[in-house]
């Protein structure tokens, strides 16, 4: 195997290409081949050289895809790259560490002998919470951030007794991925005794055209979903303190 190859798995953070870091940027500029995921927005890869080459590697939840059996022939297409010395780009949304199965793929490499690095990106939570200027956070008053997936797992919701503990606590939970469920969630929520009011946002198309901010409560949000149907992706807020800065 050539050692000229590098596979940098670089998060491509919430779409707006000017929130990419520069080492990010950099990589970009400088890749032989990108293996992007199904970003939300596409106008980071024209940042890529003309003549890199460009390879889907996207997958959703429920899109019909045996998702084990394809994240290995992502894993298997970095090999291949990396064998012909290439400079590759894993392009993933948001940040490969946080719900991006980056540790998957840092496994991989350091199985394989792989040259790798990996390059943090803004997670929608964090770009959401500046964007539109509700704090994540904030001295004397929320405590603590829980990032929480809305997937359900053997028909379930999972932790959500730690989604509780932090609502309880003054904090503030981040739900990715979580719109469809959301009224499930809403509901053991409300059935730990926490107050129908609590603020909650959900932020839609976070750093693109059509960016949107949908305000309601923990005890309304069904029904303002059915009412307003807000876009997907789209990023949640649950907290006593989780409205934006008056």
């Amino acid at each position: 195997m050539k050692m000229t190859h590098l596979i940098s798995i670089v998060g491509a953070g919430p779409g707006d290409p000017e929130l990419l870091t520069m080492k990010a940027y950099k990589r970009l500029r400088e890749a032989d081949a990108v293996m992007y995921d199904a970003l939300h927005g596409y106008e980071i890869l024209k940042i890529a050289r003309e003549d890199a080459e460009m390879i889907y590697a996207g997958k959703f939840q429920g899109d019909g895809q045996n998702q084990q059996e394809r994240q290995e022939s992502i894993h298997e297409k970095m090999a291949e790259l990396a064998a012909e010395g290439k400079k590759v780009v894993r392009l993933k949304a948001g940040d490969p560490m946080i719900f991006g199965r980056g540790a998957e793929e840092i496994r991989f490499c350091k199985s394989r002998g792989l040259t790798y690095e990996v390059i943090p990106g803004i997670t929608a939570g964090v770009a959401a919470s500046g964007m539109l200027e509700v704090p994540l956070t904030e001295r004397r008053k929320s405590p603590m951030i829980l990032f929480y997936t809305g997937h359900r797992t053997d028909d379930s919701l999972t932790n959500i007794e730690s989604v509780i503990h932090v609502l309880k606590g003054g904090g503030t939970v981040s739900v990715y991925m979580g719109l469809q469920n959301i009224g499930i969630l809403a509901q053991q929520i409300l059935a730990s005794g926490i107050d129908p009011g609590m603020p909650v946002q959900i932020m839609s198309h976070v750093s693109q055209p059509g960016q949107s901010l949908l305000s309601c409560t923990i005890g309304t949000i069904e029904q303002d979903l059915l009412e307003k149907k807000p876009l997907t992706p789209a990023i949640l807020f649950i907290g006593k303190y989780a409205e934006p800065i008056a």
